[in-house]
Order: C-alpha cells, then sequence, then structure tokens
C-alpha cells in the first residue's frame, strides 16, 4: 500500500479551496451563468451560432409583416426604401423579448442556461408550422392576404457553448478552484 502525507501550507491551501468549491459550487456556477447568459445574448447582436455561423436572414414574408404594404411594391415585393429599412434588420431581434429573456438557473449541481418563452425552443431548433384546421395558413400584410400550406422557421441556434466559451468556463472555474 502507498501512503503519503502532505506537508505542504501552500498545498493544503489549494487542496481545501477546490474542497470548499465543491462542497459548495453555487458561486462558480453562478459566475458561469452570468456568462453564459452574457455570451448568448451577445449573439442575438452578431447574429451568429456558438460555431461561428451565421443565421439564415430573414425571409421576404416576415419582412414584408413587419414593414407593411408602404414599403412594397403592387406586385408585394419590397421596393428600394423598404430594401433599405430592413437592410439592418437582424434575425430574431425585433423586440428583444427573447434576447432579453436569456436567463440561467442552478438545480443542485447543475447549471440551466435558456428561456422560458413559449417560442425560444422554435428559433433554436427550428420548426414547420401547418395548418391544422385549414388547407393553409393566412395573414394579411397591410391589405394583402397571404395564404400559404406551410411557414418553414429555420433553427438560429443562440444557446450553446462555443469554443471561446469553453475557455472562459474553464477560467472560471481556475479562478474558483484555485483562488
Amino acid at each position: 500500500m502507498f501512503s503519503y502525507q502532505i506537508k505542504s501550507g501552500m498545498v493544503l491551501d489549494i487542496l481545501n479551496q477546490v474542497e470548499s468549491t465543491l462542497d459548495n459550487p453555487n458561486p462558480m456556477l453562478a459566475d458561469m451563468g452570468e456568462f453564459l447568459t452574457s455570451s448568448s445574448q451577445d449573439r442575438f447582436r452578431t447574429s451568429t451560432a456558438p460555431d461561428g455561423s451565421k443565421w439564415q436572414a430573414n425571409s421576404q414574408n416576415t419582412y414584408l409583416s413587419l414593414l407593411g404594404n408602404k414599403h412594397s411594391d403592387d406586385d408585394g415585393k419590397l421596393n428600394a426604401k423598404g430594401i433599405n429599412r430592413v437592410a439592418s434588420k437582424k434575425p430574431l431581434v425585433q423586440s428583444n423579448n427573447l434576447m432579453n429573456s436569456i436567463h440561467y438557473q442552478i438545480s443542485g449541481n447543475l447549471l440551466l442556461v435558456g428561456s422560458n418563452l413559449i417560442y425560444a425552443a422554435t428559433h433554436q431548433f427550428g420548426a414547420t408550422i401547418k395548418a391544422k384546421n385549414a388547407k393553409s395558413l393566412s395573414w394579411k400584410v397591410g391589405d394583402q392576404s397571404i395564404f400559404v400550406k406551410q411557414v418553414v422557421i429555420p433553427a438560429r441556434e443562440y444557446l450553446g457553448i462555443s469554443l471561446a466559451d469553453e475557455t472562459e468556463l474553464y477560467a472560471i472555474a481556475e479562478d474558483h478552484l484555485l483562488s
């Protein structure tokens, strides 16, 4: 059998700090949760997924719904003024409700980051919406009615851990475990 005795005060201090942090990880998890909430919210500003890929742009129907018929030609297509107006319109950013709903929760030794909005998962994973009790979905844009069999909402991943996030999470853990 192999045994050892640690006599170094510095090593003992480090081991005590690690033990203390692991006995009550909530402060560390809270710092991680704050960071991941902020990182997820930043993705709305850059329109990028955790892997760095760009989110799919809004569809013309989305733009028309936002702008109404004052920015479209007689055939329903965006006019020059409408195109200029929507050029800077980022996906998932209209009221900022989804971005502002991102929060973290600690449950035991588990850190959860997400949104409680009913449509949050639709935007994270994408969805296809089909009419249930009619032949088509319909809505109005200004005085123009739009009818479609389905609407495909692309996934625009805003939750997740990027490589940069992972590096920062390691740094947060190191600060709590070794400080």
